[in-house]
């Protein structure tokens, strides 16, 4: 059995063990580090139906469980992993000893009229470039639309694959936050343009045994920006 803490991480959407290979490559060195690929992403193909946070968690679940001679949990959820890693926390205190969370994309606002806008731009543009003069300005046209409504990973998705994405975005887990009674560490870069920082402070307030620390100057993706930093910060609370 290993004397080192068990560090498991819940990538973003679109992450996976190899966008993560930097920070746990120097994470070794503390923790013995577990990277879960989560269902269409990495090594995980798309499940045959469309999943739900709750259905990741589970699969989180299982996968945690599966991890041998651990002394010490502590989850490391980023972004849409921190959205799984919330609701599995919540569900099962007892699955880890403490919780981190990094730009965890936590609250979903019910913005009726802004997702009305981005869907009828993606149709509108599916529709307006099939006109043969206009194919050739198809990917620049949707990434500026994607950019627009603020949503860069609608336009990497497809099939089954968009529909979770779909579904996740309209999942918000306020109504969780205060049921989670593991020590929890929330950790935001001033930077952030993807979950704002308010959404870090806002976990702060609703998490009972929570601490939040600002990285100034830091980004959505601490792990590949300020990898010793993240690290730094993780370890500490660790102990």
């Amino acid at each position: 059995m290993s004397n080192k803490k068990t560090l498991v991480i819940l990538p973003g959407w679109g992450g996976n063990q190899q966008t993560w290979n930097e920070f746990i490559s120097i994470a070794d060195e503390k923790f013995d580090v577990v990277c879960i690929d989560l269902p269409c992403f990495g090594s995980e193909p798309c499940p045959d139906r469309i999943w739900g946070v709750e259905d990741y968690a589970n699969f989180a679940k299982n996968k945690i469980k599966q991890v041998p001679d651990v002394k010490e949990i502590i989850l490391l959820g980023h972004s849409f992993g921190g959205q799984v890693a919330s609701y599995l926390v919540a569900h099962e205190p007892k699955l880890v000893d403490k919780l981190v969370l990094s730009g965890a994309a936590v609250f979903r606002p019910h913005k009726a009229l802004r997702r009305w806008l981005f869907m009828g731009l993606a149709k509108f543009s599916k529709l307006i470039l099939r006109i043969p003069i206009l194919e050739k300005y198809n990917i620049p046209v949707r990434k500026v639309i994607y950019k627009f409504i603020n949503s860069p990973d609608y336009s990497c998705t497809s099939g089954i694959k968009r529909d979770i994405f779909k579904k996740i975005i309209r999942q918000d887990l306020t109504y969780l936050l205060f049921k989670i009674k593991t020590p929890t560490m929330v950790v935001w870069g001033t930077k952030d343009k993807f979950v704002p920082l308010r959404h870090g402070k806002k976990i702060k307030q609703l998490i009972p045994k929570c601490k939040l620390e600002i990285i100034k100057g830091g980004r959505h993706g601490l792990h590949l920006q300020m990898p010793e930093k993240l690290l730094e910060i993780i370890y500490a609370f660790s102990n």
